[in-house]
């Protein structure tokens, strides 16, 4: 009955009870207020509102997968990268500011396009690949290049493209990741420098442009202020003619201290395919230089070659020939005459020799009496009284080869065109920013 009439109405608390949950709600409280006490030293602070991010699983530092992890968040979390940065162990930081790291991580943003889908560490041959590059900066680095690790950070788009990025982890002698300051100024400043010198392209401002290869060396004489003002005019040209000039064309594919890949789009092609181009940003001892591969073409003149102002060889004539009597009335007797070979059809292959002067051509040849005729293959000067037809010599400043072919370089020294029918290429050869050698080679 005593249990019934208990029922009967709300069952009251004993005292004891009510002291014992007492202790036992003061004693959580008491334990939960302690594991909120931040702790005093180089650990991370946990932020429960951002429960993405990454504390090191040893308490100490972020391992290099660790500090890949992070960077992706902060790629892809900008509107919290001052957290990730405060999680960030303070000696794994210390070099940078918080406005450095918020640069960095824009640029690789802008390098990476779409949703981040993975990372992992590159093989050791591709990372060999990307240290090579930071190499020639190595005394001017900290670490060196040799104690950065390398790992790609990959991305898919709103299309389905696949990309993936080169990301440097630079590691102290005890293997622990850190921000390094002069890798991450050398980068930024890299990039900076292609983003100045798209912008300066994409707006056609022939001053911005000229200002910024300008102030990437030293102008000695009128010849190169000529020189690089023609590429500059070339530059803009091509890229109007060529290029999708809208910011959005263009897209970092690598980005190491050194060296830079960047993607331009082109314009469409005549059937509407969509096309590509890559242009090579790099730096050496504080200069920046674009290595843009643009075609040149050999004007006609120079596909002959004159001495002391009269023709050596006849550039109306397709193939370009050689004969002895005018040849021996220019240059005088040979230094040497010899056959070398005999072509499948009977001809001669013969090698004409003078100071400063080798002609190679295929016909008839009688060494004994001083007489040839034939077609020339090739024909190559080293003394600066033999010129193309436009002048260019022997001796002249390389500036002289870039005022006719402003990519000359980029072109490995060599120019193509076809005259008459028959292809025919300039090569020449250069030191200390001289004309050393000028070679005109001919495919019959």
């Amino acid at each position: 009955m005593k249990n019934l009439e208990n029922t009967k109405g709300l069952i009251r608390p004993r005292p004891r009870l009510l002291a014992l949950a007492a202790l036992i709600l003061c004693a959580a409280l008491l334990l939960s207020s302690c594991s909120l006490i931040p702790q005093q030293d180089d650990r991370p602070q946990a932020d429960e509102g951002l429960p993405f991010l990454i504390r090191p699983q040893n308490d100490k530092y972020l391992r290099e997968d660790e500090w890949v992890r992070m960077i992706t968040l902060a790629i892809t979390h900008a509107d919290q990268r001052g957290r990730i940065w405060e999680s960030i162990p303070a000696s794994q930081r210390a070099e940078i500011s918080q406005s450095d790291f918020y640069r960095y991580v824009s640029i690789l943003a802008d390098c990476l396009p779409g949703t981040l889908s993975s990372f992992q560490e590159a093989t050791q041959e591709e990372a060999d690949l990307f240290r090579s590059y930071a190499a020639r900066l190595d005394k001017q680095l900290t670490p060196k290049s040799t104690d950065a690790a390398i790992w790609w950070i990959k991305a898919k788009t709103s299309d389905l493209r696949e990309l993936k990025f080169a990301v440097p982890v630079t590691c102290d002698k005890a293997g622990i990741p850190f921000f390094s300051k002069t890798w991450i100024s050398r980068q930024v400043q890299l990039y900076e420098y292609v983003i100045l010198y798209l912008d300066a392209l994409t707006s056609g401002s022939k001053s911005a442009l000229f200002g910024l290869l300008s102030s990437m060396q030293e102008l000695r004489s009128d010849l190169q202020e000529e020189a690089l003002r023609g590429r500059t005019d070339a530059l803009l040209t091509y890229y109007r003619n060529n290029v999708n000039l809208t910011r959005a064309s263009f897209r970092c594919l690598e980005l190491m201290p050194g060296r830079a890949v960047f993607e331009e789009q082109l314009l469409p092609s005549e059937n509407g395919t969509s096309r590509t181009r890559s242009v090579v940003f790099t730096e050496s001892e504080g200069l920046f230089r674009a290595e843009e591969k643009i075609p040149q073409v050999l004007d006609p003149r120079d596909m002959t070659f004159f001495l002391k102002g009269e023709p050596f060889i006849d550039s109306d004539q397709a193939p370009a020939l050689i004969e002895s009597d005018t040849a021996i009335r220019l240059a005088g007797i040979p230094l040497s005459l010899v056959i070398v070979d005999r072509t499948e059809d009977g001809r001669d292959v013969f090698q004409a020799a003078w100071p400063g002067l080798t002609v190679e051509a295929w016909g008839t040849c009688d060494p004994d009496n001083l007489a040839f005729e034939g077609q020339i293959h090739q024909i190559s000067a080293s003394y600066s009284f033999y010129s193309t037809g436009s002048g260019l010599t022997p001796g002249d400043s390389v500036h002289a080869l870039y005022l006719r072919y402003p990519f000359a370089r980029e072109n490995g020294y060599l120019i193509s065109s076809r005259q008459n029918g028959v292809p025919g290429t300039l090569a020449v050869q250069v030191e200390s920013d001289h004309i050393t050698r000028i070679t005109l080679s001919f495919d019959h």
